[in-house]
């Protein structure tokens, strides 16, 4: 009987990872659909994020925004979803990357260290639209460099994703993503 139980807890962790890849599929599909039917030529799109996934890593996640706060320097960062910075660009398909971060947990961003390029990336919008983008590469900065805030505006339409990388978390790992689909 104890080797019975002791199976079954060690299967715990196995059937949440499969629930999260099945949901992270399904919802994939579903963005897939939405962006079959696929804007006017020259509509411009844009929304502010309410939800990111990533179904080859099995990330499929709630989006809050997030305002920079001068006193702390920082940006606040939720335990259990991502965290999109108000003061990047909304999520669009004219000109701007938008900013996206999280902590370096299994549940949150921790699975992106196995991210490869080409890699699918949906965002929905809390207002309908699903933005399509594919990984592109990623770089690690300092955590002080927060102009590149400010250069974000400037660039063409796109998705930014951070998240702490180092072995004391010293770093911040910057993923970019380019705009594939709106709709």
């Amino acid at each position: 009987m104890p080797l019975v139980v002791a199976v079954a807890v060690l299967m715990i962790p196995v059937a949440g990872s499969v629930l999260d890849h099945n949901r992270a599929a399904t919802d994939a599909k579903a963005a897939e659909i939405i962006l079959g039917s696929r804007p006017r030529p020259g509509s411009r799109l844009q929304g502010l994020p309410s939800k990111i996934i990533i179904p080859s890593l099995s990330i499929d996640l709630a989006v809050v925004t997030q305002h920079y706060s001068p006193s702390i320097k920082s940006w606040p960062v939720s335990p259990s979803t991502a965290n999109y910075a108000a003061e990047t660009p909304l999520i669009n398909n004219t000109q701007g990357q938008s900013l996206i971060y999280g902590h370096d947990t299994r549940g949150i961003f921790g699975p992106l260290v196995n991210l490869k390029p080409g890699a699918a990336a949906y965002v929905y919008t809390s207002d309908g639209h699903v933005f399509k983008y594919t990984f592109t590469g990623s770089t690690d900065i300092s955590p002080q460099k927060i102009g590149i805030v400010d250069k974000m505006a400037r660039m063409p339409a796109g998705l930014s994703l951070i998240t702490c990388s180092g072995e004391y978390f010293q770093y911040r790992h910057l993923m970019a993503f380019r705009l594939l689909q709106a709709s």
